[in-house]
């Protein structure tokens, strides 16, 4: 195998593939990047049986063939090299990249110890890539980031032939944005389970796309979602698990009659101030009143703290007792400079 590629083309390749490989693989070859070079361009693939990535670019090949490296050092090495230009070819059990005056050896790893790529699935619609990249940013933070109840550590993905439906939630709050989107084929609403991991990278990866396509297999042994543009495609398998019927609670708590309206940015800054004097888990006190909303903490002896932001409020005064983070989380997503409370 023998290729040439732009330096910038090749690393952004390098880097798409291996966004969304992690360190906790105990089979050091599903860390690595698959390398597939042919006349029709130059293919990179990572898999761990449960994600893939994949891309494929055009380049100047001598010599086809296929290969196996680390990912990581992969990456590390294409985005630093000096030239313009990038050679990679195989020699006997090396890879050999080399750029300008920098050469590199990469051990390969046994080809034939990689799993088979899975099949991308039937397309079922098309959505704007930079809508998908801001809903998923906006549901994304609200998913559970550890290990104490799996089902909620995915995002709820509901599709219709109208609409989909992002939910995340953490036992602590809810997020949830509908986007609008060109189905192709759906006739019955159906809702899956995406590790929220892969979808929030999924994003940002398709953010400058004008049209992304998602495609499914649901329903069967092995089920499966894939995001793709052009080129490059990611494919998640679907998780399993009952996800909380949290979306309904929104539905419910939406259209109260008492509510504020905020400058967000006002809101976030004096939240941030307020919170420097609390202890750890610490909450604010918020009273929305026609005076505005007054953010203020517990007397300790260490010290506390007061301030009030303006606020328009509809409806009957009220206080609250907030985690400054799950606050600020929650203005900041809405990308607006106005929120409703």
């Amino acid at each position: 195998m023998k290729f040439q590629s732009n330096k910038d083309v090749l690393s952004g390749a390098v880097i798409f593939v291996t966004k969304l490989l992690t360190a906790k693989n105990t089979n050091p070859t599903l860390a690595g990047v698959r390398i597939d070079a042919t006349e029709s361009g130059i293919t990179f693939a990572s898999f761990d049986h449960d994600v893939s990535t994949r891309t494929t670019i055009d380049g100047d090949v001598s010599a086809n063939g296929s290969v196996l490296v680390s990912g990581k050092l992969l990456a590390d090495i294409v985005t630093r090299l000096p030239g313009d230009t990038v050679t990679v070819s195989l020699q006997e059990t090396k890879l050999i990249v080399s750029s300008g005056t920098a050469k590199f050896n990469m051990s390969v790893m046994p080809l034939n110890e990689y799993p088979n790529l899975p099949e991308v699935p039937p397309a079922i619609g098309s959505f704007d890539g930079e809508q998908l990249a801001e809903a998923i940013s906006q549901v994304g933070v609200a998913a559970l980031k550890d290990d104490g109840q799996p089902a909620i550590m995915n995002i709820s993905v509901e599709i219709s032939s109208d609409a989909i439906s992002f939910t995340a939630t953490d036992r602590y709050r809810i997020a949830s944005r509908d986007i609008s989107w060109k189905a192709a084929g759906v006739t019955e609403p159906v809702q899956v389970l995406v590790p929220a991991r892969v979808l929030i990278e999924a994003g940002k990866m398709f953010q400058t796309e004008e049209s992304v396509t998602l495609s499914l297999l649901a329903g069967g042994d092995r089920e499966l979602l894939a995001i793709s543009a052009g080129k490059r495609v990611v494919t998640s398998s679907l998780a399993k698990g009952a996800f909380p019927k949290v979306r309904s609670l929104l539905d419910e708590k939406g259209g109260g009659s008492s509510y504020a309206i905020v400058l967000s940015s006002d809101l976030i800054d004096a939240t941030r101030r307020v919170s420097l004097v609390l202890e750890r888990d610490g909450a604010i006190k918020y009273t929305f009143s026609k005076d505005g909303v007054v953010l203020e903490t517990s007397a300790t002896e260490t010290a506390s703290a007061t301030e009030t932001v303006d606020a328009h409020l509809v409806g009957d005064e009220i206080f609250v007792w907030l985690k400054p983070r799950l606050v600020i989380d929650g203005v900041a997503g809405a990308h607006s400079e106005f929120v409703r409370l």
